[in-house]
């Protein structure tokens, strides 16, 4: 099945049709340069060719109005073309600086969790280390569940992922250092 032929812009027409206005017009001027004025049917002809070559720069002129009013509806098509890519500019401005946030509270919380797994490699007094070091993952681990939570509503599937993860690991270290804690 033949594809139906595509529809010729309207700019290309106007261009098209002004082009050969032109060329009629460059034509004519040749051809009058040429004309020897020795003959009534000479003079008859040239004078005819004059009329037809000074009718063109009004059709151009016309022409050139079409062609004007062309690249103005050219202009408007590609001004809504672009308002819409604006918006989403705009949009992909607001999600990068909200993953940003996220990704920020993230290494907020793997610093903390580092901090709390260095509590626990130092020395000193081991019950005072244990109970310290569980309230510190156990803020942490709720800090995670927040992420979690707002990384989930603000449609941020793979920073949710993490900071669940994140999450279960320091409930996890917690329920081991609570079967490490001395009896009392």
């Amino acid at each position: 099945m033949a594809k139906p032929p595509k529809a010729v812009p309207e700019i290309v027409q106007a261009a098209e049709t002004l082009e050969s206005e032109l060329v009629r017009l460059e034509t004519l001027a040749r051809a009058a340069q040429k004309h020897r004025l020795d003959s009534e049917k000479n003079i008859t002809r040239a004078a005819k060719e004059l009329s037809d070559a000074l009718a063109l720069p009004e059709r151009m002129a016309a022409g050139l109005r079409s062609l004007g009013l062309a690249m103005q509806q050219m202009e408007a098509r590609q001004q809504a073309a672009l308002e819409p890519l604006a918006l989403f500019a705009n949009e992909i401005q607001a999600r990068m600086q909200k993953l940003a946030e996220h990704m920020q509270s993230f290494a907020a919380l793997g610093q903390a969790a580092a901090e709390a797994t260095a509590l626990l490699q130092a020395g000193g007094e081991r019950t005072a280390l244990l109970e310290g070091a569980k309230a510190q993952l156990n803020r942490i681990a709720d800090d995670a569940r927040a992420l979690f939570e707002a990384a989930r509503a603000d449609d941020f599937p793979e920073v949710a992922r993490e900071a669940d993860t994140l999450k279960q690991r320091l409930l996890a270290l917690t329920r081991k250092l609570e079967g490490a804690s001395p009896p009392n």
